[in-house]
């Protein structure tokens, strides 16, 4: 049997929690669609992160180059290169490499950019006060690329172009788009080589305080990494996964709170104490990433399911985090649940996600300035939620609001 699943159509796109519901009432089969068994259920989900001598992360993201030849033969013309990300990584290799990246996101970094969080978040309420708002592109995309690009070492000035390549690298990821697409995506990447070849070279002579001088240079008693490496690592797991993760999660927060008067109202009086429960039960039940792929290096069983060696799997964390054996009454937003905290929006185990404490910061203040500066916000009578077209991400295209 196999059960189709793409979520770049509808009604996937929309609702991919239809699938995942069907899905958990059975054993881990095939999608014809992604040539990957879905792994669906949350117990089998712990099994395949826990495991990582089971199931390599040698595929966990597609690679640039996996695309066809019309799209690699540009990327090879500009001398765009592709080395692994570290979420593609096993051990041993994975932990200098992640050791490295670490050191961007450690706590003395988190509480060095919430003064930059609070300006960015009380500038942007200001530039739309006067008017209705729309929270993806008036204020989560702006707040969340200005955070991330000072963390990294981009120029602020450069936020519209890096913007611009961020959303090239997450086409060429993105196997189901049209190829005319990720071929006008692959004719801008060796721009944005030369451009982080740049920033590598600067911060080889003039060490900062960020991320790049931190991969150039190495931390944690690692050592730096090659130029091919870094910049794999800051197109995509820093720019991409540090971008559109924490986009997505402020945005499904505040519509939950929103769309829920008594979850509101808790906001209203103590946001402090609220507003991070009602983050990690939204990150349960609107995780921002839909998962992984993983490829068996032996013949095993999962879930009742034969897997040979070499068969890929798509570790659906969205669908884990609404199974029902775990979370009783899955669909509601119900922000006392007692064991929230096992979700797996961040992942879990060796690769569990290096920037979730500063995206927690990022979504806390995102949404601590919303409210309080705007206590009377509601959506707006005509808004009704659309997502984005996305192979990896799950997110809202706007969120209409006036006050």
């Amino acid at each position: 049997m196999t059960l189709d699943f793409n979520p770049m159509v509808s009604p996937h796109r929309e609702d991919p929690h239809l699938f995942y519901r069907e899905a958990r009432a059975h054993s881990p089969m095939i999608n014809p669609v992604l040539g990957a068994y879905m792994v669906t259920r949350y117990d089998d989900l712990t099994t395949v992160i826990d495991d990582p001598d089971t199931y390599s992360s040698a595929v966990a993201v597609p690679k640039i180059y996996w695309n066809p030849p019309e799209v690699t033969e540009v990327l090879t013309a500009g001398n765009v290169p592709e080395t692994n990300a570290v979420v593609n990584e096993d051990e041993p290799a994975h932990r200098p490499i992640r050791r490295v990246f670490d050191a961007g996101f450690t706590g003395a970094r988190v509480r060095a950019m919430l003064p930059t969080m609070r300006a960015t978040a009380e500038s942007l309420i200001d530039g739309f006060l006067g008017r209705r708002a729309d929270l993806v592109a008036d204020y989560a995309i702006p707040f969340v690329q200005s955070v991330i690009n000072a963390i990294i070492g981009f120029p602020p000035e450069d936020g519209a172009r890096i913007q611009q390549w961020t959303d090239d690298v997450n086409m060429l990821w993105n196997l189901l788009a049209p190829l005319e697409d990720r071929i006008a995506s692959a004719h801008r990447m060796a721009d944005y080589t030369r451009y982080l070849q740049a920033l590598i070279d600067d911060r080889r002579a003039h060490r900062r305080e960020d991320l790049i001088s931190d991969l150039v240079h190495g931390a944690n008693g690692f050592p730096g990494l090659d130029d091919d490496y870094v910049i794999n690592v800051v197109r995509g797991a820093a720019r991409v996964a540090g971008f559109d993760t924490t986009r997505d999660a402020i945005t499904a927060t505040m519509l939950a709170i929103l769309q829920h008067p008594d979850v509101h109202e808790r906001v209203l009086a103590d946001p402090a104490k609220a507003i991070p429960k009602v983050t990690e039960e939204v990150l349960r039940r609107d995780a921002p990433h839909r998962g992984l792929f993983r490829i068996t290096t032996k013949d095993t069983s999962l879930g009742g399911t034969d897997l040979p060696a070499g068969t890929m799997v798509l570790v659906l964390f969205g669908s884990g985090n609404r199974d029902e054996t775990k979370f009783p009454e899955p669909d509601v937003v119900d922000i006392d649940r007692a064991n929230v905290r096992d979700h797996l929006a961040f992942g879990r185990g060796l690769h569990v996600c290096p920037g979730a404490p500063m995206a927690r910061a990022e979504i806390r203040v995102a949404l601590e300035t919303l409210v309080r500066r705007l206590p009377a916000m509601r959506l707006a009578d005509d808004y009704a939620p659309t997502y984005i077209a996305s192979y990896f991400f799950r997110g809202l295209e706007t969120l209409d609001v006036t006050w």
